[in-house]
């Protein structure tokens, strides 16, 4: 059996992951920095953004510790270990890549691969998965994920995308350890949008998922 770690104390406390993504790298600091000062415990940085392996090395050295950071759309064995090296303590990626969970399982980083269809959970799961992201979610909706967590009980769910505040208590209430939530949540944060701003969709998301529990 492929030995696995739980999920991260952070992303279960709160249930809420914050998939930062953007085209810009100046602005990647700030926003990092709204949401934990928001209560957002857990936070995915994506290999695609600007700047995001030197992003992530230094919100390693400036925020608490008990702040989960890691590395989103990790594709590849190479991107994995960089992002490992950056100081990334969870891999995530958009598909179930076997490199990549061999990467995570040798450098004893939590793996949270996409999946969207039965067969494609169970390879995830096989292949070592801390928990299952279900990617896009909000293609098929809370009833889609409910019906996967009825023969998958024992494999933890993190439903992804298109995920907000009105609808992240379907998820809970279907069955998900933990929601991702990127667009939705950062809007225009990453392009200069204002960060009050964020901060309140921030707390009205964590409220919402904590109220579903």
């Amino acid at each position: 059996m492929i030995p696995r770690l739980a999920p991260g104390a952070a992303l279960t406390a709160t249930g809420v992951v914050a998939v930062v993504r953007g085209t810009r790298a100046d602005r990647l600091a700030g926003v990092l920095d709204t949401l934990v000062a928001a209560g957002v415990r857990c936070l995915e940085i994506t290999l695609n953004t600007p700047g995001a392996l030197d992003g992530l090395r230094a919100a390693r050295d400036r925020l608490p510790a008990d702040v989960e950071l890691g590395a989103g759309t990790v594709r590849t064995a190479e991107g994995a270990a960089a992002a490992a090296d950056a100081g990334a303590t969870f891999l995530v990626s958009p598909d179930c890549g076997p490199e990549v969970a061999a990467t995570a399982r040798d450098r004893g980083l939590a793996y949270y691969p996409g999946a969207l269809t039965p067969g494609e959970v169970a390879r995830a799961w096989d292949l070592g998965a801390t928990a299952v992201k279900v990617f896009p979610a909000s293609a098929f909706g809370p009833g889609y994920l409910r019906a996967l967590a009825e023969p998958f009980r024992d494999i933890p769910l993190l439903p992804t995308g298109g995920i907000g505040p009105d609808t992240a208590p379907g998820y809970i209430a279907a069955g998900a350890v933990a929601v991702g939530a990127g667009g939705s949540l950062i809007g225009d944060a990453l392009d200069g949008g204002p960060l009050d701003a964020l901060a309140d969709r921030a707390g009205r998301l964590l409220a919402a998922v904590a109220a579903a529990r």
